[in-house]
């Protein structure tokens, strides 16, 4: 954590030193340090609790942390405002020279603040804020500059929300519902509870990088056919292999990997539902460890979970474009159809087309980025799932274990091979596009990112 001493330097402002009231820099640049950890696990907690679908977690990872970032990068004067380089995103507030401020703070606050509006459970959110409050108060720092800090962590907030109000979203609330094809090789609602699909115009949200949401195309997935000798059977017939001849690791791997927000079970007449973390909360986990291993400070922080979020969030706007341009079928549909009538996936298939895997691409432009960061040997301890019972996997890269999680998606019964290989690829296209695209550092700066 950088000394409290440059931001106000910085500023132009007295030093706190010597006041009566008690001002203790060392603890909390010291607290300050985790913050923003302990805050995307907040937030995460928050979205499983409120069970929000992938696309619309990615986003909600999204805006918050900018706002995060653009709150605390003024105490930093070798990093770039994403103004003007975030689609949309215009110049944000600057502090106001003539006040006492500690921007750590105005971070957390502007996290809060445009988080509360995103969610469901303000209230917690609130409670959380509250908290923090407390315990700033109680390691000491003058009031007056707690009071300016959280003014302008505020006023930055406020900027990234009504530029978050233009992205689209609202809109795409009030559109119509995917309408389902009656073609052989299109997507049906599948069992358990055959939802109807999950964001249909998600392609219309504004992306935070690309230029559209079209600009990072897959390549062409094998064309459908239910002949026995065609490709795509046997592509379907590798699923169905191994499903059924699963071991121990592969089932390990599926289940890992499985991320869905929202799992039904049915015990005879009752249907019941567990939560769990979405995708991008996964890799927003694997990144607050990669954080803490290597004791980043909040800026360095704020700029990695940046970097990752918006990968993940271009992501997931780039694969479901291609989604529902495609229409694919799922696995489940096809086997039941054309091979087994009495075959079922080991994962619930998610409800939306089969192609790409939106895991895969995600997952790809996330590991891309943090390899950037972090270096391309990194290796890691996922202990993300201990959560819910399951045990640490270790990963020699994150590139590793983003091919994993394609893997993972055809063990579980829910992808074709093509939408994972070529997802993968996508994804590493959006990841490179976020890293040549958002310029964080100054020019005299040679961190990597």
């Amino acid at each position: 954590m950088r000394s409290i001493k440059l931001l106000f330097l910085l500023l132009a402002v007295p030093l706190l030193f010597g006041c009566e009231e008690k001002h203790d820099v060392a603890g909390l640049d010291t607290f300050s340090q985790s913050q923003l950890i302990v805050w995307n696990g907040h937030l995460s907690e928050i979205i499983i609790k409120d069970i929000f679908t992938p696309p619309v977690a990615s986003r909600i990872y999204s805006y918050p942390n900018i706002a995060a970032y653009e709150a605390l990068a003024p105490a930093y004067p070798a990093y770039h405002s994403l103004s003007s380089q975030l689609n949309g995103l215009s110049a944000v507030p600057q502090p106001d020279a003539t006040q006492e401020l500690y921007l750590p703070v105005s971070s957390i606050i502007a996290f809060s603040t445009v988080s509360k509006k995103l969610i469901l459970d303000e209230l917690l959110m609130e409670a959380y804020e509250a908290d923090y409050l407390a315990q700033i108060r109680k390691i000491g720092i003058r009031e007056e500059v707690l009071k300016n800090s959280i003014a302008y962590g505020r006023q930055v907030g406020e900027h990234v929300l009504a530029w978050s109000k233009k992205d689209g979203y609202v809109e795409t609330r009030a559109l119509t519902r995917h309408v389902i094809s009656k073609e052989p090789d299109a997507w049906q609602p599948t069992a358990p509870d055959y939802m109807p699909a999950v964001e249909p115009h998600w392609s219309k949200i504004r992306p935070f990088v690309m230029d559209s949401a079209a600009q990072c195309k897959p390549q062409m997935a094998t064309a459908f056919d239910s002949v026995a000798t065609s490709d795509f059977y046997k592509e379907a017939m590798e699923v169905y292999k191994l499903v059924k001849d699963t071991d121990e690791e592969k089932l390990l791997i599926a289940r890992f990997w499985d991320d869905n927000p929202n799992v039904s079970y049915t015990t005879g007449h009752v249907t019941y539902f567990k939560q769990k973390l979405t995708p991008p909360g996964h890799w927003m986990s694997i990144t607050s460890s990669a954080i803490r291993k290597n004791k980043l400070d909040m800026m360095e922080a704020a700029e990695t979970y940046v970097m990752v979020a918006t990968a993940v969030a271009d992501g997931f706007i780039s694969c479901w474009d291609a989604k529902y341009a495609y229409n694919s079928i799922r696995p489940d549909t096809y086997i039941e159809r054309y091979i087994d009538a009495d075959w079922d996936p080991i994962l619930q298939t998610p409800p939306f087309p089969e192609f790409p895997s939106g895991h895969s691409v995600i997952s790809s432009a996330a590991a891309t980025v943090l390899t950037h960061k972090f270096g391309g040997a990194y290796a890691f301890v996922d202990s993300t799932q201990m959560a819910i019972g399951l045990p640490v996997r270790q990963f020699n890269s994150f590139d590793e274990a983003a091919v994993e999680v394609g893997e993972s998606r055809i063990y579980g019964g829910i992808h074709f091979r093509p939408a994972c290989d070529l997802g993968y690829k996508q994804g590493k296209e959006v990841g490179e596009l976020v890293i040549s695209k958002l310029r964080t550092r100054k020019a005299a700066q040679t961190a990597k990112l």
